[in-house]
């Protein structure tokens, strides 16, 4: 991909903002224009910046000599004929024409009549030249000797589909005696059927042509990043905002750039003053949703900046941009009635349908539909998409469906819709079919086709789908009655997609005014309680709704209150007090008997083994094999997936690991069956858990960063991603203020943490006070966690934390405080099956004996935790147990114990715990000990190390430096090193001799 400011394969730049990709064809182009005689052709659908491809590399050094000539062919019903060379010609530059001290031909005068500002600069024309029909003929000549006495040139035509035959005759003679200096470039529209420019061109001449294709999802995903970049008061995530600008823009560059200098404006608009500013660039524009969006949004990481989500809001909220809107009435012009009757019934289709079902709704004989067809492909309008017609992007549709009247809008969607269910060819297509009679007023059938939809959905295990159709008829909806019965079946298929507040807002607006029978209002609780604390809400808001949801169930479904008291059983650090918890599970447990329903009991079987997994209860284990039955439906299927999803991250919160990881194999078995969002963000986010405790760190921190991106809306998962995504900043990039923002984000963002976000990310906040030798405020980092572990009993999640905790109340005088804290800690955990947490308990332990002035039970507590560690594979931990081990043994015999130092230090290294190793060396340096790095695992001589490579992946995408140290989160200095380290190992002298990696 070439970017701006890029170089290219023969040295020279391609400049101009947004200039992406496009680089097989610069170099076909560039070597083509090289040595004249030539003739190019670049053939590229309108949009997709086949001028822009000329301007870059016409503005190129080796071009800078020529002389350079530039017309256009214009889309008028009437041109002017030869109106483009002769604009072309005007623009010869104000010197004498010709080479010095030659005269030009007398012939060429002839082009004098033609064009006007050239009259005084060439000889007078011959006599015969008066008559016009002699003028006619004698001026391709005089076109061609003007061209050739000029010398190094370049001829630009552009849109040759709508040049006048007077212009295309001129082409044709010039291409079959061309200058032997002059290069021709010809620019078309790529649609089928346009003619070309068909002659017999000699040997001598070269002759290229270059076509132009839309971008591919990766090069506007580059254009929006450069975009981006030059803004850089604006912090969103490029990825989400580029793959809407690709499906709204159809990779059509000039679509893709309208689009977002309408975004841009909106929130230029909507920050006022505040809005950011780039070089040229101060506009006004929209303003929309991206106003609410900017003012009250939510980040999910970043540097400080307006919220996460502004910009793709405002790119929703853009609408069709005046530019596409202008073009595309441009290209309507030339259609005639029944091409236009065509490109009204597509708009209103809005998918691929025969000819024949497009011509019924357009309202036109079959015989016609075609040609008329023809017209609009030829002309842009519609693209051909295998043996269907189409928009080629979604705004040109949303530009033709603006422009029927409402009436007409009306008795089309009726009549599409009745048309889609005469065409056959497979299932009905019910969304499309919702669509269209709520455009036509049939707000009943719409309704119908809606929810039918959707339980089709929701019987393929496509719950997102399910949820997104269940939503809109509840909305929709104006009987109390048909709202009620839709909102039921949203709430069992909402906490398996990615609900957000549309959901919430519609079923709590069914709870509050349409007075559900208690059955059905306990069934709805039951369910938003799942959603609210899966999705959108907080622990106890979710809590406390499938608290008002028992009462009604218990009187009216049995079963279904089994499953409520199955959801209050699991816990969380931000919810009640643990014992209150295990009351609803021994309820529950108490109506077993009476769960008959195979996906109640799914349910149910997944949440008790999730409760008791995260208590620490040894019954958990026999719990979980219940989840090995067979499935009868998809739904009781998403029921076991979800339950292993949860067992997986219980069982890395308690320290078994390897069982989490089968758990989560089993997990991905079952989403091979199923379609469930949140499931599949469950499973990542346990991936990146599980990889931080093993260690597995290499494309750890971005593989959390688009975790944290694509789930987003779902703060529990955005949280878990956040906070694995701040410890690898910290720990393997060393980047401090970076994990703070990460792990401040994970803590404010979560809402139903069972255990995991706010211990972890407290207690590396922590840990960075502590290195910098600030304990007081270390003990302020994880206060509020310690009070919620002290409210709920919930020690078995405390072994994140506590080791820390007491470290820093030691550190700063607190040490009664510390024992109360351990002994709290040892009495939390004394009957639970955590061995993660009673690993941590000896750590705790091991930092009383350091306080109490024990060194020799300190240095065994510590030997006891790092084997410990081992045993549960968690080679990071117990190297921190290692060091602490190391640093008692340094302070207690001196130099002769730094090899235990300088051992950890080597793990650490091996590990890739750059701050680790730094504060290893800085324990070492101030006992006055000398470090060398043992070349070991990490040497790798004369190939390039797995940073080193993806140092070189970029350069060779022409990425500077800049963008480099961005992307990888690094200093530009420090790429400039690993970019000198490649070349030398490479043995090239510049860096774009740097090949292709792997």
């Amino acid at each position: 991909m070439e970017a701006r400011g890029a170089e290219t394969e023969h040295g020279a730049e391609i400049t101009g903002g947004g200039f992406v990709g496009r680089v097989e064809e610069a170099r076909r182009l560039r070597r083509a224009l090289r040595d004249g005689p030539s003739v190019v052709v670049v053939r590229g659908e309108a949009g997709t910046g086949v001028s822009r491809l000329v301007d870059e590399v016409l503005g190129g050094a080796e071009c800078a000599g020529w002389t350079h000539l530039r017309g256009v062919c214009p889309d008028v019903m009437d041109p002017a004929p030869l109106g483009p060379v002769a604009d072309a010609l005007a623009g010869l530059p104000h010197r004498p024409v010709g080479a010095p001290g030659r005269a030009l031909p007398s012939l060429t005068g002839v082009v004098g009549l033609v064009v006007p500002e050239l009259a005084d600069r060439l000889p007078p024309p011959p006599a015969a030249a008066a008559d016009p029909e002699v003028r006619r003929g004698l001026l391709p000549r005089a076109v061609q000797r003007l061209l050739t006495a000029i010398g190094d040139s370049v001829l630009v035509v552009e849109d040759l589909q709508h040049a006048d035959p007077s212009t295309l005759g001129l082409l044709r003679h010039l291409m079959a005696a061309m200058p032997p200096r002059l290069r021709l470039v010809l620019t078309e529209d790529a649609a089928p059927g346009l003619p070309g420019v068909g002659v017999r061109v000699p040997a001598r001449v070269r002759v290229e042509e270059v076509r132009v294709q839309p971008w591919v999802p990766g090069e506007t995903e580059e254009f929006v990043r450069q975009w981006l970049d030059a803004r850089p008061g604006w912090t969103e995530e490029h990825g989400e905002v580029a793959g809407l600008v690709h499906r709204l823009s159809g990779g059509l560059p000039g679509v893709a750039r309208a689009l977002l200098q309408e975004a841009g404006d909106a929130l230029w608009r909507a920050g006022g003053e505040g809005a950011p500013r780039t070089t040229g660039d101060t506009r006004a524009g929209r303003a929309g949703g991206a106003h609410a969006a900017a003012q009250s949004g939510v980040r999910a990481g970043g540097e400080d900046g307006p919220p996460a989500g502004v910009v793709a809001a405002a790119v929703r909220e853009a609408g069709v941009p005046p530019r596409v809107r202008l073009e595309f009435a441009q290209r309507c012009v030339r259609l005639d009635e029944d091409a236009h009757r065509i490109v009204d019934a597509a708009a209103v289709l809005d998918r691929a349908v025969p000819l024949g079902v497009l011509a019924e709704v357009a309202g036109i004989a079959p015989e016609r539909a075609g040609a008329a067809l023809d017209m609009c492909v030829r002309g842009a309008v519609l693209r051909a998409v295998g043996p269907y017609p189409g928009f080629r992007h979604p705004l040109d549709r949303e530009t033709a469906l603006a422009r029927i009247p409402g009436p007409r809008l009306a008795g089309l969607s009726l009549r599409a819709a009745r048309a889609l269910r005469r065409a056959g060819g497979g299932p009905l297509p019910l969304a499309d079919l919702a669509r269209l009679y709520r455009a036509a007023g049939r707000i009943r059938e719409s309704l119908r086709c809606l929810v039918v939809a959707a339980d089709r959905a929701a019987t393929a295990g496509d719950y997102s789908t399910a949820t997104t159709l269940y939503t809109q008829a509840v909305v929709e909806d104006p009987r109390a009655a048909g709202r009620v019965h839709t909102a039921e079946k949203l709430a069992r298929t909402a906490h398996l997609a990615r609900a957000g507040e549309e959901v919430v807002t519609a079923v709590r607006r069914v709870l509050e005014e349409d007075d559900p029978p208690p059955r059905v209002r306990g069934e709805i609780r039951l369910q938003l309680s799942v959603v609210l604390r899966n999705q959108s809400g907080g622990a106890l808001d979710s809590l406390n709704e499938v608290a008002q949801a028992i009462p009604d169930l218990e009187m009216s479904d049995p079963q279904t209150a089994a499953r409520a008291m199955a959801v209050a059983a699991i816990p969380s650090i931000k919810g009640w007090a643990i014992g209150r918890h295990q009351e609803w599970l021994d309820r529950g447990e108490a109506l077993a008997g009476q769960v008959t329903d195979p996906v109640a009991r799914a349910s149910i079987a997944a949440n008790r083994a999730t409760a008791l997994m995260l208590l620490g209860d040894h019954r958990a284990w026999a719990a979980a094999e219940t989840l090995h039955g067979p499935a009868a439906t998809a739904i009781e299927a998403a029921h076991h997936t979800r339950g292993w999803t949860n067992l997986a991250h219980a069982a890395t919160a308690l320290g078994y690991d390897v069982r989490a990881q089968e758990f989560l194999d089993r997990a991905t078995d079952g989403l091979a069956e199923t379609s469930s969002p949140y499931v599949e963000g469950l499973t990542q986010t346990a991936r990146l858990v599980l990889a931080w405790h093993g260690s597995r760190w290499h494309g750890l921190h971005e593989a959390a960063g688009h975790t944290a991106r694509l789930y987003r809306e779902i703060p529990d998962l955005t949280a878990e991603a956040l906070l694995v995504r701040g410890l690898t900043a910290l720990h393997v990039l060393g980047d401090v203020p970076r994990a703070r923002l990460d792990l401040t984000d994970a803590t404010r963002i979560t809402r139903y943490d069972t255990g995991v976000i706010l211990t972890a990310s407290a207690a590396a906040i922590a840990r960075v006070h502590l290195e910098a030798g600030r304990p007081g405020q270390a003990c302020d980092a994880v206060e509020e966690t310690l009070h919620r572990l002290d409210r709920t009993g919930g020690w078995v999640w405390a072994g994140e934390v506590a080791p820390t905790a007491v470290e820093a109340l030691v550190g700063s005088g607190q040490t009664a405080r510390a024992r109360r804290l351990v002994a709290d800690f040892a009495a939390g955990t004394a009957d639970r099956d955590a061995p993660a947490a009673r690993t941590a308990l000896t750590m705790c332990q091991a930092w009383l004996a350091e306080a109490e002035d024990q060194p020799d039970e300190a240095i065994r507590l510590w030997a006891d935790a790092e084997a410990q560690w081992v045993r549960l594979g968690r080679p990071f931990d117990a190297s921190r147990a290692a060091e602490a081990r190391g640093r008692c043994l340094l302070s207690r015999h001196g130099e002769t114990a730094a090899g235990a130092i300088q051992e950890v230090l080597e793990v650490y290294r091996e590990l890739g715990a750059r701050w680790d190793v730094a504060r290893c060396q800085r324990l070492l340096r101030r006992h006055d000990i000398v470090t060398t790095h043992r070349r070991g695992r990490l040497g790798y001589g004369d190939e390039l190390s797995p940073r080193e490579q993806e140092v070189a992946r970029l350069v060779v995408q022409g990425r500077a430096n800049r963008d480099i140290a961005e992307s990888l989160v690094l200093s530009t200095r420090t790429v400039e090193h690993h970019v000198a380290r490649i070349m030398r190992k490479l043995n090239v002298t510049s860096r774009n001799d740097i090949s292709p990696v792997g």
